[in-house]
């Protein structure tokens, strides 16, 4: 009986700690025309720049979904975007948190690409399009 309650027990942690991870790299749209610049602007998107707040910092609500969309040369922007997918609570995404997963998107990906990790889903999409105000 002691062995089936320590099983039950084991099975009920370690299923409440299983993060469910997806990734994809588009496979049509542009190239980054240059990765450094790509994430030099991600990292200013996530932990601000010259005293001003990051497009990313801050607490997101349940759902929220942040974007900034940042023209770094005349021919091309790069779409960045973030969601908290857990609907019901407000969360602060630490700064290096956010600067690595955009990060890792713009490296792993030639053409841009998402994810999913730890309730977070994390976009960024190169593109030849001059950002528009929304």
């Amino acid at each position: 009986m002691k062995t089936t309650c320590t099983l039950i027990a084991l099975v009920a942690f370690f299923g409440t700690s299983i993060t469910t991870v997806s990734a994809n790299c588009y496979t049509g749209g542009d190239f980054w025309q240059d990765k450094g610049a790509a994430r030099y602007h991600a990292e200013r998107a996530c932990r601000g720049y010259d005293g001003h707040q990051g497009a990313f910092q801050g607490t997101f609500g349940g759902g929220e979904k942040k974007s900034a969309c940042i023209q770094f040369s005349p021919t091309q922007a790069i779409d960045l975007s973030i969601q908290n997918l857990n609907a019901n609570s407000a969360i602060d995404l630490a700064d290096a948190d956010c600067i690595l997963r955009l990060s890792n998107e713009i490296n792993a990906c030639d053409r841009g690409g998402d994810s999913t990790i730890a309730n977070w889903r994390f976009i960024a999409d190169p593109n030849n399009r001059i950002c528009q105000i929304h």
